[in-house]
């Protein structure tokens, strides 16, 4: 399943700054929005010089994929300046656009340097896995197993019933990283561990706004969709290493959600932040 995940992170070249992409999880009632954000980011870092490295990317989900189609990723050069390069990718099956993502590439620099602290939590090797529990409880979703597939190892800090959620506080940890270990140095696959961080990004974020009120994505009474997604990148790190997601609920209200998330190394280091606002509101 991880060399699956890879293969469908990897838009082939079908064109001049044209690529087409897989789906993961094909017998899924809808494509996962994560998957097109990193498919996304995989197609614009193969139009960039190397020396560019991804630190944004901003993101409007138009449409909902069918996972039995292919997907083609349109690549727009929009500038390649003295140090800043910008990439336009839209996301198109059938035609139509399903989402647009913007991305910003910028030569390494030097500048002041701060950063919140890690919250402190229980070790990664303590917590039980999203999958163990999901098999414990007879509970897997099999065709569409974004956090208790074989693929990815998420490890919820304190552990939610899916099933039968209570209201809590809109605050969650997560520790994650790939199951597999990802080829090559990461001066080389910068880009891939970024396009897997985004696809991981994508887990969670509407979760947190839901929970507050004890709701899960698959209420009957609620229609649930990510609307828009944003992801700064803020220095290196590797996937498939431990990486702590903590996720916080900012606003809810008109029928949306919104949440912010942010990506910690074992070691403290915060890497990633990412914020999405989502549709929840009653059918």
């Amino acid at each position: 399943m991880f060399d699956q995940l890879l293969d469908v992170l990897s838009p082939q070249p079908t064109g001049d700054d044209v690529f087409t992409a897989v789906n993961m999880h094909p017998k899924a009632p809808r494509v996962y929005g994560g998957q097109v954000l990193a498919q996304c980011i995989s197609a614009a870092v193969d139009t960039v010089a190397t020396d560019r490295i991804l630190h944004s990317q901003h993101a409007y989900f138009l449409r909902p994929g069918s996972p039995n189609k292919p997907i083609v990723l349109e690549v727009e050069r929009a500038r390649d300046g003295g140090s800043f390069s910008s990439r336009r990718v839209v996301a198109l099956q059938d035609g139509k656009p399903m989402l647009v993502s913007s991305m910003s590439f910028q030569k390494a620099s030097r500048g002041d340097d701060y950063q919140p602290m890690a919250p402190a939590v229980p070790q990664p090797e303590d917590l039980p896995s999203e999958r163990e529990l999901g098999l414990k409880a007879g509970s897997l979703h099999e065709d569409f197993m974004i956090t208790t597939g074989t693929d990815l190892d998420f490890r919820v800090v304190e552990p939610i019933d899916w099933e039968n959620p209570v209201p809590r506080d809109p605050e969650l940890q997560i520790w994650v990283k790939t199951t597999g270990k990802v080829p090559g140095e990461l001066s080389e696959n910068r880009g891939l561990h970024q396009a897997l961080l985004a696809y991981i990004s994508d887990a969670f974020l509407i979760d947190v706004c839901m929970i507050i009120h004890g709701h899960y994505f698959m209420d009957p009474n609620l229609q649930v969709a990510s609307l828009d997604h944003a992801l700064w990148f803020h220095e290196d790190f590797r996937a498939d290493e431990w990486l702590l997601h903590t996720v916080e609920a900012k606003r809810i209200g008109g029928g949306r959600g919104l949440a912010q998330g942010n990506f910690f190394t074992r070691e403290g280091k915060l890497v990633a932040t990412t914020m999405q606002q989502g549709l929840i509101r009653f059918c």
